[in-house]
């Protein structure tokens, strides 16, 4: 099977409406640091497990010819429909250690002058009911490796017009979500006024819309982006 290399460019964005089998080899393309694009194939895991690391083969058929990627090694890659881009910044505490402010994979969801990301993990809570414990063996535990995307908990990011990368849900913003998300969109200010308003459809649950609705009053009124 050939490496999938004439594929028509995608934009850098995930379509969330397609359906995915985890586990599985689906053809896309990483961007390394050199900024080279390697069109092949890649390894979905899950929405939680793609953020640690992905797994390229340039043809599937060989599937000793495979090559590990971590976040510090690349800009970006395409997976099927999922798209990722690797920031610098501190997750949400979970039972991972991998929860220091460093490079991360994680999903883009929405391309434009306010980009939008939304960071998967599982909670320490969640973890533990996964964890099976032999009372008369401890060392002989075992783990439900059963997994289902929808139980994952969530965060989103953002990377604003000036280039500054966010985290949309810290305690901070949340807290005073209406003053520091108005704030953000100031510029656009009939969308400031209704997050500051607390209109119904723009509260924190809304982001994605505030997000998209920014981005379109932005396009207008800059045309050059």
């Amino acid at each position: 099977m050939m490496a999938a290399a004439q594929e028509e460019p995608q934009p850098p964005v995930t379509d969330t409406t397609v359906a995915v089998k985890l586990w599985s080899l689906y053809p896309g393309y990483v961007v390394t640091r050199q900024r080279d694009t390697l069109h092949g194939y890649l390894l979905l895991k899950n929405l939680a497990a793609n953020q640690d690391k992905v797994i390229f083969y340039p043809n599937p058929s060989d599937k000793t010819n495979k090559v590990k990627y971590r976040p510090r090694d690349l800009i970006a890659y395409r997976v099927g429909p999922r798209y990722y881009e690797s920031w610098k910044f501190r997750p949400p505490a979970t039972a991972s250690s991998n929860d220091a402010r460093t490079w991360h994979f994680i999903l883009k969801i929405v391309d434009g002058p306010f980009s939008l990301y939304k960071w998967y993990y599982e909670t320490p809570e969640q973890t533990k009911a996964r964890l099976r414990i032999d009372r008369d063996e401890p060392l002989h535990g075992t783990i439900d490796l059963s997994f289902s995307e929808k139980d994952l908990a969530h965060e989103y990011y953002g990377l604003t017009p000036s280039g500054e990368f966010i985290d949309l849900g810290s305690f901070k913003m949340l807290t005073h979500f209406k003053k520091n998300m108005s704030s953000l969109v100031a510029d656009d200010e009939e969308l400031a006024r209704k997050i500051r308003n607390k209109e119904k459809g723009y509260g924190y649950y809304d982001i994605e819309r505030i997000i998209n609705e920014y981005n379109a009053w932005y396009r207008q009124n800059h045309p050059a982006h």
